[in-house]
């Protein structure tokens, strides 16, 4: 005779054990949480980050050559470094130039390198480098527990294994390199994670020589356990050139999340590289500005009327200008509040909601929604108008 079964369930008390079996309750667990993001104040580029670039996870940031991958780390060096973060360029390609970062308005006294040094007998290999982020995790975390870090490695493709610099000339020295950065990402990864450090490896895309050129497939240097251990993967292409009269003066660079865990992947932005000025700020956020209507465009000027009415007519070119002088500073502002808005309608800015990086001193105030606001913006009768209106409102009282 078949025992009968008991359906009752057992009332078992998991958080009394989790601590024999060394576990935790995922709950109580912070290890994999993202609580602080850095934005490249961009926001459309920012939004298909899921708000910013995260901390305590490694992004790979890869394209063909001159697209736009140095630039794009660079203002991210930019924006660390306005915020008080610890940056380090393990600058392997000998591209840390410091008077050209400086130009690019980085803060070269507030960076750390880490460049091969014949003298001394440094060279740059991938088992060095993860030296140099333990060490540097080590000394700095210490010190400065609450101070994020940002390591920028430019870049991975070209970092050799220790085994491929004792080869000599023609031996084979297959599958090295991949070895090197298994173990690289094996021991690194969970530091980056427990510390809540950012880690961007700069990447090459290759070609796949003898396959279909109709599907070409999408190849980068490093071995799989690089591709599985970035949360977020970044594919930055150079699309139609930007002209001023004959002259090329840079491109649309696009920004397409190959993988992520923390958006939504496969999304696609356009921002706008300037060769001399790089990820040039307030050229992206006028024609960002224009593209959304925010900015009228009228031939060959911008026409803005601000949050008091006040009328500003400029040829184009002299209205990105004077976006950076003091005076245009707070169009600029409402430009960059208005954008966030297009992106975030609810007013929700994730980076507002850092628990350790504080955003509020980058060089434009981001002003949050209030519930008033937020509240308006849910009813059906507040159309695009009124919420930009709402903000240049509020703008005003910030002022």
């Amino acid at each position: 005779m078949a025992k009968s079964k008991n359906n009752k369930p057992v009332d078992i008390d998991i958080s009394a054990l989790a601590g024999d079996a060394g576990l935790t309750l995922l709950r109580d667990s912070d290890y994999a949480m993202v609580f602080d993001r850095i934005p490249l104040f961009l926001p459309r580029i920012d939004k298909i980050f899921g708000g910013g670039l995260p901390f305590g996870r490694m992004v790979e940031i890869a394209g063909k050559p001159a697209g736009g991958k140095s630039t794009i780390s660079f203002h991210v060096a930019r924006v660390g470094t306005t915020l008080g973060c610890i940056v380090v360029l393990i600058d392997v390609e000998g591209t840390a130039d410091r008077v050209r970062l400086a130009h690019l308005g980085i803060d070269v006294s507030k960076v750390l390198v880490k460049q091969p040094d014949e003298e001394k007998g440094i060279k740059l290999t991938v088992e060095e480098v993860g030296h140099t982020i333990e060490q540097t995790l080590e000394v700095f975390k210490s010190a400065y527990p609450d101070v994020p870090i940002i390591f920028i490695w430019d870049s991975v493709g070209q970092t050799p294994s220790q085994e491929e610099l004792s080869k000599d000339y023609g031996e084979k020295n297959v599958g090295s390199r991949a070895k090197a950065i298994t173990q690289f990402v094996t021991k690194i990864a969970p530091q980056i994670s427990a510390t809540k450090s950012l880690l961007i490896g700069i990447n090459q895309v290759r070609d796949d020589i003898g396959g279909n050129p109709m599907f070409p497939t999408y190849t980068v240097p490093g071995g799989n356990a690089w591709e599985h251990y970035a949360s977020l993967r970044l594919e930055i292409q150079q699309k139609q050139a930007i002209k001023k009269g004959q002259d090329k003066i840079g491109h649309i660079m696009g920004v397409h999340v190959r993988k992520s865990k923390v958006s939504r992947p496969y999304q696609i932005a356009n921002a706008y590289l300037i060769s001399d000025n790089g990820l040039d700020y307030e050229y992206n956020l006028a024609k960002m500005s224009e593209e959304e209507g925010i900015l009228k465009s009228t031939g060959q000027s911008y026409i803005y009327v601000d949050q008091f009415g006040t009328e500003h007519k400029q040829k184009k070119d002299n209205f990105i200008e004077w976006l950076r002088t003091p005076e245009g500073q707070p169009v600029r502002q409402e430009l960059l509040n208005k954008l966030i808005l297009v992106e975030y309608p609810d007013g929700n800015y994730p980076a507002l909601s850092n628990k350790t990086l504080d955003i509020s001193g980058w060089i434009d105030k981001i002003v949050p929604m209030t519930a008033t606001n937020s509240t308006s913006a849910a009813e059906p009768t507040e159309d695009t108008d009124s919420l930009l209106a709402s903000l240049e409102e509020e703008l005003g009282n910030g002022e």
